[in-house]
This record gives C-alpha cells, structure tokens and sequence, in this order.
C-alpha cells in the first residue's frame, strides 16, 4: 500500500535562526515576525534540506495534511474505488519525489555579499591578538540586531548577516568537523535559553562595571577573560594612546566574544554546525524583543 507523501513541519521551540529559509530550493519556508519559520506546505518538495540543516532539531518530516493514507478499514472500499486512490496516490508520490529530485539538483543560489561576512567574523577575532582596540568593532554585531529587532521587528540578523554563524558552518559543514548530530532539548528550551541570557547579560553587566571602575581611577587590567573564568595575560598590546577605560572595555567585550565563539566551536564539534544558534544570548534577545512588538500589536 502507498505510504502518505511527507513534508516538512516545525515543531515546537523554533528559534527562528533562518537557516531553513536558506536551505530550501524551493522558497518555501519564511520567518513569521521573527518569531518561528513557517513552512508552506503546498510549495515544499520534502527535499529535507531544512531538516537536516535546523540547528535545533525542531523540523521533522510529516504525513501531508489531507494525504491520502490506508487505514484499517481500507479493505472495505470497493475494489475499483481503491485502484484510482492507489494510483492517484501513487502519482501525487512519484510527482513529490520528481519536485524532490529536482530541487536537490537545481544549481546552488547566487551568493550575496552578505554571504561573506564569516570573513568579517575571523579578520575580527584576529586584529584582536595584535591591537585589542579593534575589539571596539565587535560593538556592531552587538547593536546591530538590537536595532533590527527593536526597529523592525524581526530577527533579519539571524537569518541573513551573522558572520559567526557563517563561520561555523563552513568549519563543521563545509570543512566537515561538525558530527551533525542534534543537539539536546534541552538546548533550545526556553528555561534553559533565558537562563543562559540572563547569565550572560549578567556576565556582561560585570564588565561593564568594571570598565566603570577603571574610568573612576582604578588601574587598567590588560587580561582576556575566557569562559568568565580563565584571565588569559595580554600584555604585548598597546593602549597607552586612548584613555584606560577604553581599553578596559575592549579587554572585557573582547574576552565575551571570545568565549561566545569558543562555546560555538564546542556546540560545533559536538551537534550540528550552528548549534551555537539554539542558545545564542543575542538570538533569544531579539527573538524575545520580536514577541514583545508582536504582542503590543
């Protein structure tokens, strides 16, 4: 008996990072709001590209609603009834899986430049070994999707202009250090995302007070901190041409987006490359300032 054609559906959880939006040949899958991804089932090929590329887990591949499907008492159709069901069945399945074969071998999309800013991400993470003052720049990845999510109300940043993200995925995907396994639920639950944002923010908020102290005339610290814990000596800098507390602050947002990538690149090497996703601090923040907008309306 033919079995039900299948398509792709988002489960709960969603963390709207667009990378399902990016792996359909088709154009069948939107952000709502930057809330979840929305998935139109009319258009999609079960091609499982988003599936096999969601960095949370949360699409899975479904029975098509209102396909036709045998059930138990499928005997008791009349035999004539029963053989156009099986071939109408059999032809909507073998027209899925033409669409399907088609979209796996349609050629690749035109890169934009947007596509290329992991090279931003790594020239970045690299000026900060020779000048930690170019950790200042690191200060757009941070207002960046603030403004998008607060101005337009989606995660837009996410989905087109991370460079992290992008590096992450050349490492594990297309370099192939990543076992593509999913990641733990307990990674995308809320509980654990606002836990670890909170925690962040908190870690972050720190920083910023100590940068406070240096303005108020406490002695600069010329440390990296890695992991919130590990003081890594960085001394070979030189910062005696800006004010102390401008290099205190370049210290400490340095060392936050250290440890952010090297959580990344751990996430990375154990689940499926842009796993960092499913937790990212700034994701869950503009995800949930995208709730907020949406709700007042």
């Amino acid at each position: 008996m033919p079995a039900s054609r299948k398509k792709a559906r988002v489960g709960n959880d969603c963390v709207a990072c667009g990378r399902c939006v990016c792996e359909c040949p088709v154009g069948a899958i939107s952000i709502y709001k930057g809330l979840r991804a929305v998935i139109d089932e009319r258009r999609c090929v079960a091609c499982e590209n988003c599936a096999k590329a969601c960095p949370a887990g949360v699409i899975y591949m479904a029975p098509e609603a209102g396909a036709a499907d045998v059930n138990a008492g499928a005997e008791d159709i009349a035999a004539a009834e029963t053989g156009v069901a099986h071939a109408t069945a059999a032809a909507g399945d073998n027209a899925a899986r033409t669409k399907a074969a088609r979209a796996k071998a349609a050629p690749a999309k035109k890169k934009r430049w947007y596509d290329y800013l992991w090279i931003f991400s790594s020239v970045y993470l690299a000026l900060g070994f020779f000048n930690i003052l170019f950790a200042w720049l690191g200060m757009a990845c941070f207002l960046t999707p603030l403004l998008i999510s607060i101005i337009g109300g989606s995660k837009a940043y996410c989905n087109k202009y991370c460079g992290r993200g992008q590096l992450f995925e050349l490492i594990g995907g297309k370099i192939g250090l990543s076992p593509k396994r999913v990641p733990p639920r307990f990674l995308r639950s809320k509980w654990f995302r606002y836990g670890f944002l909170t925690f962040f923010m908190t870690m972050f908020g720190l920083m910023v007070f100590n940068t406070y102290l240096v303005f108020a005339g406490a002695p600069l610290t010329e440390s990296v901190t890695l992991l919130w814990v590990f003081k890594l000596p960085w001394h070979w800098t030189k910062t005696a041409a800006v004010s102390p507390w401008i290099a205190q602050y370049a210290f400490g947002f340095y060392g936050v987006m250290l440890t952010s990538t090297v959580l990344g690149l751990a996430t990375m090497a154990l689940f499926k490359p842009r796993s960092w996703c499913a937790y990212c601090p700034m994701g869950t923040m503009t995800q949930g300032i995208c709730a907020l907008k949406n709700t007042k309306k």
